[in-house]
């Protein structure tokens, strides 16, 4: 039978490959943008300013999406994770509070002065707003990826025995130490070029894909400029994503193990127990590392073969694979933890209040523990409707075939040159 751990991380895992996709596009588009407008003034080669206002478009068409299912993923954690929910909400709750304001208030209308701004205002204050905006999102993801480095290792958090609390214990936090977490900084590197590649190769992918139909000026330089962002940004995420993992492995012996495949050499035997994961994913880790060495050799062959189809199409599929694996890996490796309990503290905890009350604390983070009781009706449901799952199955890759003509769509929109006249009309 299925257990609840299962379809909880499913459905999570499952929000987070439709809503990473939009949003690493959104963040990348935002850098790239003012970019291209940039070089177009300072190069007086319109095409580039052409580029940047056609595409983003492709920001108004997917941005609610992408939120959309972000806030998705918040409801899954309330609903299917309320204990790690109130942990994570209570410590961070500056953090979320951030990234929300960011996100809704402040980045949602930048895009659209950015949007209705071509031609209406002065070109080199358009690019500034441009840059505002790009800041604006990048602010996003810089306070969830740190929710990510809490997760796995959580840095400046104090353990205090409890005998009133549900759990035993609470929780206290350093502000200090927290954005002092080692795995922050390469984490969200990783992220911000990860993104800007990402949109540079499904730019190059769809836009060549397209030029065999139109060979005209306007998709050849999109298809240009997209394979040398993602190449070049591709090569910064590599050396960030490769810090990170280094990171991880001297701090998340859980999480080192599971993407490694055997427990980092620091770990003492009678740990073993304590930090074994869920879930041995160095498959995944050798099959991403592969994607992204056949993502190399087609961004080289790209620059040969101009606007050959499949090479076009191979990159869009395989780029979109890899970001996802990796994620989902990365999200996955934490199991059986909601929250890996850091190796520096185990002995404090066991010489202040003994080895019985530390065992607690690592089991009261287990997903598992942090689990909605409810969740055992649903399970009962599937069990004797197991046509409800294999249902949610078809939905599910629906929205997943769906998400990668939204992106197509979005990327591929009609262009016109911009005109004063259009301008005007706009």
């Amino acid at each position: 039978m299925v257990s609840a751990t299962f379809v909880t991380v499913g459905l999570i895992a499952w929000a987070f490959s439709v809503h990473l996709p939009l949003v690493y596009t959104v963040l990348g588009l935002g850098w790239l943008l003012p970019t291209l407008e940039l070089i177009g003034y300072k190069r007086n080669k319109q095409v580039y300013v052409d580029l940047a206002r056609n595409l983003s478009s492709y920001l108004i068409a997917v941005y609610a999406i992408g939120g959309l299912f972000g806030t998705i993923i918040t409801v899954f954690l309330a609903g299917l994770l309320p204990i790690f929910t109130n942990i994570a909400g209570a410590l961070l709750w500056p953090v979320w509070g951030v990234a929300i304001v960011f996100g809704v208030a402040i980045a949602l209308p930048f895009i659209g002065f950015y949007y209705r701004g071509f031609g209406r205002i002065d070109p080199m204050k358009h690019v500034a707003v441009g840059y505002s905006m790009a800041i604006a999102l990048t602010v996003i993801p810089a306070m969830f990826r740190l929710v990510f480095a809490f997760i796995n290792y959580p840095a400046g958090v104090e353990v205090f025995k409890n005998p009133t609390s549900i759990v035993g214990f609470t929780l206290g936090i350093n502000w200090g130490q927290v954005f002092l977490n080692p795995t922050y900084a390469p984490l969200f590197l990783a992220t911000l070029f990860g993104a800007i590649a990402i949109t540079g190769i499904l730019v190059s992918s769809i836009f060549g894909w397209r030029y065999s139909r139109d060979p005209s000026e306007y998709r050849l330089v999109g298809y240009r400029v997209g394979n040398w962002v993602g190449l070049v940004f591709g090569v910064l995420y590599s050396i960030f994503a490769g810090l990170y993992l280094y990171e991880v492995y001297q701090y998340s012996p859980t999480v080192a193990w599971s993407i490694f495949g055997k427990p980092p050499a620091y770990l003492p035997s009678s740990l073993y127990p304590v930090y074994q994961p869920t879930l041995i994913l160095s498959g995944v880790l050798y099959m991403d590392v592969a994607l992204g060495l056949i993502l190399l050799i087609l961004l080289a062959l790209s620059f040969k073969f101009v606007g050959n189809k499949a090479i076009s199409a191979l990159k869009l599929v395989l780029v979109l694979a890899l970001m996802v694996s990796a994620e989902v890996m990365n999200g996955l490796a934490h199991l059986p933890y909601a929250i890996v309990p850091p190796l520096a503290a185990v002995p404090v905890l066991v010489k202040a209040y003994g080895l019985q009350f530390t065992l607690q604390v690592a089991d009261t983070l287990k997903v598992s523990t942090l689990l909605t009781p409810q969740l055992n009706a649903l399970l009962q449901l599937v069990s004797e409707e197991p046509g409800l799952l294999y249902g949610s199955l078809v939905v599910f890759a629906f929205f997943n075939a769906l998400l990668l003509y939204v992106i197509y769509a979005a990327l591929s929109w009609r262009w016109a040159p911009i005109t004063k006249a259009s301008a005007q009309s706009s």
